[in-house]
């Protein structure tokens, strides 16, 4: 790799990672405690990202927002990491139904929230906020209720199963994350514009998103423990950050080609670690300390494959 493009890369990766170790430093220090990073992560995710996502999706043409061959891509391609990861944990390594479950969400929902939307951010600027809306919609509409359901059934009685999937998606529209999504896919159809005065509000709420994403994971982070890998974090770690950016381009490369751009962003975007969120959804299950201590690792050794990505990009 020439020495301009290291740079380059580095460029791009370091920052979003010294906000994520100013974030764990900030909370190791006490300067900030755990109530103050559960506020900064409830108004990235509530407030300050849905704002973002409204204001690129209601401004463009509804025409360039949907992307069949991305949701193809992105969706089947999670859908292979994810039940590759959940065959092995549930036939070799001998885990229950509820725990392969486990092991297979967090081998294929990306953080793509906290980590990847200032990233590609970065990189392709505002355009970027479309296959972003639309991985998100794969994430939470498809990967997320299909793992919550296998979890459920897991647990309870046998054909708890539809149930279960049927109350996750009912839970995840509302959202404000979809609907976000929704509302800016509405006012796009509609052609509806907002009084220059909201419009302002809302782009000054949406800029504050990528800075705080960054800083809020790191606090997130402070709180997990380090352990020594076992064989069972390896599997969810190979899965998150092998598996799941090699499913999408077995997708890519399989299928005719899309925009350069969806390309770049669904491989860097595979390439993230699993999503902030996925030890506290772990605790109602009993999985809360594993998923917590795969979580440090595999965000670690993501700077490593988000830069391979980026490179891969500009290859």
């Amino acid at each position: 790799m020439p020495t301009t493009q290291l740079s380059t890369i580095l460029s791009i990766v370091s920052p979003a990672f010294i906000l994520i170790v100013l974030g764990y430093l900030t909370v190791k220090f006490a300067w900030l405690d755990k109530r103050g990073v559960r506020a900064l992560g409830w108004f990235t995710t509530r407030v300050a990202l849905p704002a973002a996502i409204f204001q690129a999706l209601s401004s463009r043409n509804l025409a360039d927002i949907f992307h069949a061959d991305y949701l193809i891509v992105y969706g089947v391609g999670s859908l292979i990491a994810y039940f590759t990861v959940f065959i092995v944990a549930k036939s070799m390594f001998k885990k229950p139904l509820t725990e392969s479950a486990f092991y297979g969400l967090g081998s294929s929902m990306s953080n793509t929230i906290l980590i990847g939307y200032p990233i590609i951010i970065q990189i392709f600027g505002p355009a970027a906020v479309i296959p972003f809306a639309l991985t998100l919609i794969i994430e939470n509409l498809v990967i997320l209720p299909l793992s919550l359901a296998l979890a459920e059934s897991g647990m309870r009685k046998e054909g708890h199963f539809l149930k279960a999937l049927v109350g996750s998606l009912g839970t995840l529209a509302k959202n404000p994350i979809i609907l976000s999504i929704a509302m800016g896919l509405l006012f796009s159809l509609l052609s509806i514009s907002l009084p220059s005065a909201a419009d302002s509000a809302i782009q000054s709420l949406a800029a504050t998103a990528s800075g705080l994403a960054q800083y809020t994971i790191g606090g997130i982070l402070a709180g997990v423990a380090l352990t020594v890998l076992s064989k069972d974090m390896s599997l969810v770690i190979l899965g998150k950050l092998i598996i799941h950016p090699a499913a999408i381009l077995l997708m890519i490369f399989m299928l005719p080609p899309m925009d350069p751009m969806f390309t770049s962003i669904a491989v860097i975007l595979s390439c993230l670690p699993m999503f902030s969120v996925y030890a506290v959804l772990a605790m109602d299950y009993e999985l809360g300390e594993f998923c917590s201590a795969v979580l440090l690792p595999t965000t670690v050794l993501s700077f490593i494959t988000i830069s391979l990505a980026i490179w891969f990009q500009a290859a």
